[in-house]
């Protein structure tokens, strides 16, 4: 029997979660920079919300299987369009929070929720049958974007610990 779609991008995104608890583990211990740690536990919340809204979708895909009439793969693309309607929604709202953020640090914030969010989108559509090609490209580009701001952000985070010590000596005189 095939597996619910949400099901499988479920255990994907559960599996994303193990390897950052993981880096997350790995990076304390070696005291990275404690900022570079931040950002792994936010993208952990964000990937936990996703996975709780999936557990909801397909707890109430369980109690509607009772409907007469329903195909069990209907009953799938409800729900599949469903989740990717509330990703879509919670990925606005967040690009609203963006061009409205005051910080860089918040920007920063922001902007690798969205991209770990049409992260999550850009699986869905790998997992869904004949997916929309367009919106396909779109993703891996959003999903390019997102690689290039962590990167920027990782740049950052290096020239501000290169200028903390000229900081420092600065406020010591």
């Amino acid at each position: 029997m095939q597996e619910h779609k949400l099901a499988e991008l479920n255990k994907i995104i559960e599996e994303r979660i193990r390897s950052l608890r993981e880096e997350v583990e790995i990076a304390t211990n070696v005291k990275l920079n404690p900022l570079y740690i931040i950002e792994l536990k936010d993208e952990i919340v964000s990937l936990r919300w996703t996975t709780r809204i999936i557990r909801w979708i397909l707890d109430r895909a369980i109690d509607g299987q009772q409907q007469l009439g329903v195909t069990k793969k209907r009953l799938e693309l409800e729900d599949t369009k469903k989740f990717e309607n509330m990703l879509d929604e919670k990925i606005q709202e967040l690009e609203i929070e963006l061009e409205d953020s005051n910080t860089d640090r918040e920007e920063e914030i922001l902007v690798k929720e969205i991209g770990t969010l049409k992260c999550v989108l850009g699986h869905l559509f790998n997992l869904k049958p004949g997916g929309d090609e367009t919106r396909v490209t779109g993703i891996a580009q959003a999903d390019n974007n997102y690689q290039q701001a962590i990167r920027l952000g990782n740049n950052q985070s290096r020239s501000r610990m290169d200028i903390e010590p000229e900081i420092s000596t600065q406020i010591q005189t």
